[in-house]
């Protein structure tokens, strides 16, 4: 035999259901869309190599940036010597 709690107030019953329906472009789109990563995936191997050459081009193209960096201020340098030169045989 079952006591029903003294304090506990009853509560409805819930019903939590989702509706399910079948869609036929969705299910064709999704069969095209495996059968493409499946035709194109690549093995782990030339993902590896892909992932070297985009590091490989990373550091070529950050070493081509220092260089340009340090290009304008050697010109830079080498104006405001020639200019202190030049000066220096005016005035002297």
């Amino acid at each position: 035999m079952k006591r029903s709690p003294f304090f506990k107030l009853l509560q409805h019953r819930t019903f939590d259901f989702t509706t399910r329906y079948y869609d036929a472009e969705k299910e064709e789109r999704d069969a095209r869309i495996k059968a493409l990563h499946e035709k194109y995936s690549q093995s782990d191997e030339e993902k590896e190599k892909n992932i070297e050459n985009i590091e490989d081009r990373i550091d070529f193209t950050r070493s081509r940036q220092r260089k340009t960096e340090h290009k304008p201020m050697i010109i830079r340098a080498f104006i405001v010597a020639a200019m202190f030169g030049l000066m220096y045989y005016l005035f002297k």
